[in-house]
């Protein structure tokens, strides 16, 4: 899929979720279940990869990426991003990463935004965005803050 492409599903996908899914972002709900729900409608749209939240595997062995600890130094770190678009088991097919933040969230977004860029670097996805979510019961859907890697 060419970088269009994805982006127009990725739009799309995230508009239907605020449409079907108003409720639970009002809700503010759990950030593992909006990335379910999302990763359920992005599945729709990809017939020939897999679409999974949390999945920690590189390969058989657990994802890991170099990210720099407290003192700045690169260290190896478990990573599970919060939903992979791939075929699982290798990585000629990782087409795309997306890490949510909930709006609700008021922790910043460059610890994301960094993984993300590692992940993309290092594990060789093809594309990576960061979604901040308009959560809770003052949401303003325009209020979405998409950021492609």
């Amino acid at each position: 899929m060419d970088e269009l492409t994805i982006k127009e599903t990725l739009s799309a996908a995230v508009a239907t979720l605020q449409n079907e899914e108003a409720a639970i972002l009002a809700f503010d709900v759990g950030e593992r279940t909006i990335c379910a729900c999302l990763a359920g409608i992005l599945k729709r749209a990809f017939d020939h990869h897999s679409v999974h939240v949390e999945y920690n595997r590189h390969g058989v062995s657990p994802k890991e990426i170099e990210l720099p600890d407290g003192a700045g130094e690169l260290t190896d770190r478990r990573v599970f991003p919060d939903i992979i678009v791939h075929q699982p088991g290798h990585d000629d097919a990782n087409l795309l990463v997306v890490e949510v933040k909930k709006t609700t969230n008021p922790v910043s977004d460059d610890l994301d935004i960094a993984k993300l860029h590692r992940i993309k670097q290092q594990i060789g996805y093809e594309f990576a965005v960061f979604l901040r979510l308009p959560t809770g019961p003052d949401a303003d859907p325009a209020g979405l803050r998409i950021i492609w890697i």
